[in-house]
C-alpha cells in the first residue's frame, strides 16, 4: 500500500516526443533533495538553469528547475519541476536519476538520513488527489482538470474551464448554505418545542424550499447540458434497407464515410464517425438496414450486419429512424416499420430518444402524400417528425437543428454551462427529490418538523457528495484512477 505522504515523481508532459518535457516531484520537504541536484539554493518560483549529470558524471540533459514552496503550490506540498528536452528516454533517465539520488545519505543530528526517503513513481491522478486532500481544489475542480485535458470540442473546453475556476462549486455551495439556514431554523424549533411554530414561519419555510427547488431545477438543466458536453451523444441511424441512412450519415459528416448506391443492403457493417454539432460531440453510427421482408433471402454477411445494428440501437442515446417517403403508400413497408419500431421500443435504453426522419422528399411529386404520411407518423407515434431530402442542403441543416433540439441542447445552452458527469446529475436529482418530499410533508401531511429536517439533511449530504466534502474513499479512488499519470 502506498502512503499518501510519500514523495512522488512522474512525467507531467504529454506522452511522446516534444520540444519540452516536464518531470514533477511533490513531497512534504524537498530542500535537502534539491541541494543534491542544484549547485546553489533555489528560490521559490524562480527559474534556475542546471546541467544535470548522473552519478558517473555523464550529462543527462540541460534543464530548468522551478521550485514551488508548499503550501503555495498545486498540491499544497513542496513541488520541484524539472523541465528538459521532450524525449521520452531523456525524461525517464531524469526520473531514474532522481530515484537514485533520493537515497543519498546525509548527516543530521548525528544521524544518517536519506535526502528524500520513500520517493516513488506517482499513481494516475495522484498529484490532483493530493491537491484535493490538501484543500487546494474540491472534487468538482479535480474532475474538471481531467475533463479539460480530454475535451473534444471548444464548448467542452470552455465548460471544463468554468468548473475548474470554481464557478460550479460556488453554485453548489450557495445552495448548500441556503439549505443549511432552513434546516437550522427547523432544528431550533425541534430543540425548543415550547416555542410553537406559527403560520408565518411555515409560510417562510415553504417559500425557502420552493425557491431552492427552482434553483435546483435550473442547476439540473445546466448539469444535463454539461453531461452532453463531456460525454457527447451516441447516435444510431436506423431503418429499413435503402431508406437513405448512409446519405444522411455522409451529409451530417460532410464527407463520404458510407458507401451509397441504389442497391439495397449496401451497408453491411456498422460505420462510425465522431463529429461535433453545435459544440456537442456526436458519435454517429450508420447501421445495416433492418430487413423483415420474408420473401427476400438475407445472406450471412447481411444477417451479421443486422445483429450488429441491434447491438448499437440498444445502447444508443439518440436513434434517428429513417422512413423512405417513396414507399410510404406500401402497406408491407409501413407494417415492417411498425414491427421494427416496436422491437426498438422494447429493447432500447429507457432514456434514449427516437427522431423520425421522412427522407427522399425530392422524389415525391405529390405534397399531399408527404403531409398525409407525416400526419400518420406523428399521430401513431405521438412525436414530431421531420421531412428532408439529403440532396437539399437546407433540409440537412434543419436536421442538425432538430438533432440538437431533441437532445435538449441549443446554441444558448452553451453559455455558462459547466462540464458535468453522471454522478453530478444523480446527486442533483436526489437533491430535487428530497426537496419535493419536504414540500409534500408541508402541504399534504400533518406538520412534522423532524421529517422535513431529515429530508434537508439528505439534501445536504447529496450536495456535499458533489464537491467531495462527504464521499467515500472508493469513489475518490475510482475518480482519480482515470486521470493520466503526472496530473
Amino acid at each position: 500500500m502506498h502512503n499518501r505522504t510519500d514523495p512522488i515523481i512522474a512525467i507531467s508532459s504529454a506522452p511522446g516526443k516534444g520540444a519540452v518535457g516536464i518531470v514533477r516531484i511533490s513531497g512534504g520537504q524537498l530542500k535537502a533533495f534539491i541541494r543534491c541536484i542544484s549547485p546553489t539554493l533555489l528560490e521559490d518560483r524562480k527559474v534556475k538553469f542546471v546541467k544535470l549529470k548522473d552519478t558517473d558524471g555523464q550529462l543527462i540533459d540541460e534543464v530548468i528547475l522551478i521550485y514551488f514552496c508548499g503550501p503555495h503550490s498545486y498540491t499544497g506540498e513542496d513541488i520541484l519541476e524539472i523541465q528538459g528536452h521532450g524525449g521520452p528516454i531523456v525524461l525517464q533517465r531524469i526520473i531514474n536519476y532522481c530515484l537514485k539520488i533520493s537515497k543519498t545519505l546525509y548527516k543530521s543530528h548525528n544521524k544518517e538520513l536519506e535526502v528524500l526517503p520513500y520517493l516513488r513513481v506517482a499513481r494516475p491522478g495522484e498529484f490532483s488527489e493530493r491537491a484535493f486532500y490538501n484543500n487546494k481544489i474540491d472534487l468538482l475542480q479535480a474532475e474538471a482538470i481531467s475533463d479539460l485535458i480530454d475535451a473534444s470540442t471548444e464548448q467542452a473546453s470552455l465548460g471544463a474551464s468554468r468548473s475548474l475556476s470554481g464557478e460550479f462549486s460556488k453554485e453548489i455551495k450557495k445552495l448548500l448554505e441556503e439549505i443549511t439556514r432552513t434546516r437550522v431554523f427547523l432544528e431550533a424549533h425541534i430543540d425548543f418545542p415550547e416555542e410553537e411554530i406559527g403560520e408565518i414561519e411555515i409560510f417562510k419555510i415553504k417559500q425557502n424550499i420552493n425557491s431552492q427547488i427552482e434553483i435546483t431545477s435550473k442547476l439540473l438543466s445546466k448539469t444535463r447540458n454539461g453531461l452532453l458536453l463531456r460525454d457527447g451523444v451516441n447516435t444510431v441511424i436506423s431503418g429499413q434497407p435503402n431508406a437513405g441512412k448512409s446519405s444522411i450519415m455522409n451529409e451530417l459528416c460532410n464527407e463520404e464515410v458510407s458507401i451509397v448506391t441504389s442497391i439495397e443492403g449496401t451497408t453491411r457493417d456498422i460505420v462510425k464517425q465522431s463529429l461535433q454539432m453545435g459544440g456537442i460531440p456526436l458519435n454517429l453510427i450508420d447501421t445495416a438496414g433492418i430487413n423483415l421482408n420474408q420473401s427476400v433471402e438475407i445472406d450471412l454477411v447481411e444477417k451479421i450486419g443486422i445483429e450488429k445494428a441491434w447491438k448499437e440501437i440498444i445502447v444508443a442515446e439518440l436513434i434517428i429512424f429513417v422512413h423512405d417517403l417513396t414507399k410510404s403508400t406500401i402497406e408491407t413497408y409501413k407494417n415492417n416499420n411498425i414491427e421494427i419500431l416496436k422491437k426498438i421500443d422494447d429493447h432500447r435504453n429507457k432514456n434514449s430518444v427516437i427522431l423520425h426522419i421522412l427522407n427522399k422528399s425530392d422524389l415525391m411529386e405529390n405534397q399531399g402524400k408527404i403531409d398525409e404520411y407525416k400526419a400518420e407518423i406523428e399521430k401513431y407515434y405521438d412525436v414530431d417528425s421531420l421531412v428532408i431530402s439529403t440532396k437539399n442542403k437546407e433540409s440537412v441543416e434543419q436536421l442538425r437543428e432538430k438533432i440538437l433540439k431533441v437532445i435538449g441542447w441549443s446554441q444558448d445552452s452553451g453559455e455558462n454551462v459547466y462540464i458535468a458527469r453522471t454522478r453530478h446529475l444523480d446527486s442533483i436529482s436526489k437533491v430535487k427529490h428530497h426537496l419535493m418530499a419536504a414540500i409534500d410533508i408541508l402541504e399534504y401531511q400533518i406538520l412534522n418538523l423532524e421529517l422535513i429536517a431529515e429530508e434537508l439533511r439528505l439534501v445536504q449530504n447529496a450536495l456535499a457528495e458533489i464537491t467531495g466534502e462527504f464521499t467515500t474513499e472508493d469513489l475518490l479512488g475510482e475518480i482519480f484512477s482515470k486521470f493520466c499519470i503526472g496530473k
